[in-house]
């Protein structure tokens, strides 16, 4: 016995240990992703500790509490009904429900579980899911393949895992050219250090219809959106000589990093004619090559992000209608991080300022008659020439307002937070 818990251990030791991709989903929906993955393994007859143990790495993986954990197979055994049909309306999207059919996989090879049960089980979720049998085939073979290689890389068979590695790329392109998608951060969750990166001279979409790019690409020359058109960045790494454009179009950024390598525009972005933009959990680095957005219509919405390395411009001037920006972090702005000429709203809270500098405003320069709002904000070394070492306003009697922000080593020290109404007025 003791030598049968030592080598389900070392098996355990060997699985794959990836930060999954939904981790940051909502707690509902984890509680029930977690419910639906305890159906395979608190539904068979016998649970193999290898089999426990390694469902419980999945959960951890999602951050799902103990106490969680510890209840799901009395609701598997007493709540099925109820709680079943939960699973199905939580995980409703694609890229959510083959990583769920990739982790019971996962778990029946992983974890030792009887194929017969599994396979039956794996087919039912799928047909409520409704795969077709190219969904099915893909993320069955795919996944298969990413656990086989990860076992052979242990064993340094390199010869097996080429033959392997070109199997999954011909699979990915069969996927994809028969018109479906899945996020790189999915394949390689499933299949980890799977790579495959995309070149393209240039991107111009004007067909209506929406894009995505999901893994690493190269755009060797401008992209423009345009005609009701949108293009969408998620889970990718991207390299562009060149701006990106949005006029009639509309441009989404999740998960991304976006580099600008090369280009003649003071801009990396520029918004126009567009309901809205979006950067959510990304990094824009402009590399010192231009700023980073220039928005002239429509609402603004950036949230946990990183806006880098700026030059020649603010890195975002806004002349837009409503603008909420919120737990970003702008850094090395070399010519400022915000211009903001709204004509609605302006607001911004708990973001970081660090090494911005300006000739009024370091890193804020606010010319707008609306409400303006800077809340619980941090800056850091940001330095104007002239006045306003961290924020300029040109105007306070509309509601400019600055409330419980932090500042360190800006200068002008005499006037960090500078408004010049109010200074017109003494």
């Amino acid at each position: 016995m003791q030598i049968l818990d030592y080598l389900n251990q070392k098996k355990v030791d060997m699985v794959p240990k990836t930060p999954h991709p939904l981790l940051h989903s909502s707690y509902t929906f984890k509680s029930n992703y977690a419910f639906g993955l305890a159906v395979l393994v608190y539904g068979a007859k016998e649970q193999l500790p290898i089999t426990t143990e390694y469902f419980s790495s999945i959960l951890d993986s999602l951050q799902i509490d103990s106490n969680t954990q510890k209840k799901l197979e009395a609701q598997v055994h007493n709540h099925f009904d109820l709680k079943i049909q939960e699973v199905f309306r939580s995980i409703s999207t694609k890229d959510e429900q083959y990583c769920f059919i990739a982790d019971l996989l996962r778990l029946t090879h992983f974890g030792m579980i009887s194929n017969v049960y599994a396979s039956e089980l794996v087919e039912g979720y799928m047909q409520v899911f409704n795969f077709s049998n190219t969904e099915k085939n893909f993320i069955k073979s795919f996944t298969d393949i990413g656990c086989q290689i990860y076992e052979e890389k242990q064993k340094q068979n390199s010869s097996y895992i080429d033959t392997k590695e070109d199997s999954a790329i011909r699979m990915y392109h069969y996927f994809t050219e028969t018109g479906f998608e899945i996020s790189s951060s999915i394949l390689s969750y499933i299949y980890p250090d799977f790579s495959l990166d995309t070149t393209v001279k240039s991107l111009i979409l004007e067909d209506g219809k929406l894009h995505h790019i999901t893994s690493n690409t190269y755009i060797d020359g401008p992209v423009l959106v345009s005609n009701a058109s949108t293009l969408l960045f998620e889970h990718a790494s991207v390299w562009v000589n060149g701006p990106i454009k949005s006029d009639y179009g509309k441009i989404i950024i999740k998960n991304s990093d976006i580099h600008i390598i090369n280009t003649m525009d003071d801009y990396a972005i520029f918004i126009e004619n567009s309901p809205s933009f979006c950067i959510e959990n990304s990094k824009i680095d402009c590399e010192n090559h231009c700023a980073a957005l220039f928005q002239k219509s429509g609402h603004l919405k950036i949230q946990q992000s990183i806006i880098t390395n700026t030059s020649g411009q603010y890195a975002i001037t806004f002349l837009g209608t409503v603008a909420n920006i919120n737990t970003t972090n702008f850094s090395n702005c070399g010519n400022g991080a915000i211009k903001n000429l709204s004509t609605q709203e302006f607001f911004l809270a708990s973001c970081q300022f660090m090494d911005c500098q300006s000739i009024h405003g370091g890193a804020i320069y606010s010319n707008s008659k609306v409400s303006s709002t800077i809340y619980n904000c941090q800056f850091t070394n940001c330095h104007a020439k002239y006045i306003g070492g961290a924020v300029y306003f040109a105007q306070l009697r509309y509601g400019q307002s600055v409330i419980q922000c932090n500042f360190e080593n800006c200068t002008p020290t005499d006037s960090v937070l500078f408004n010049n109404y109010e200074c017109n007025e003494n």
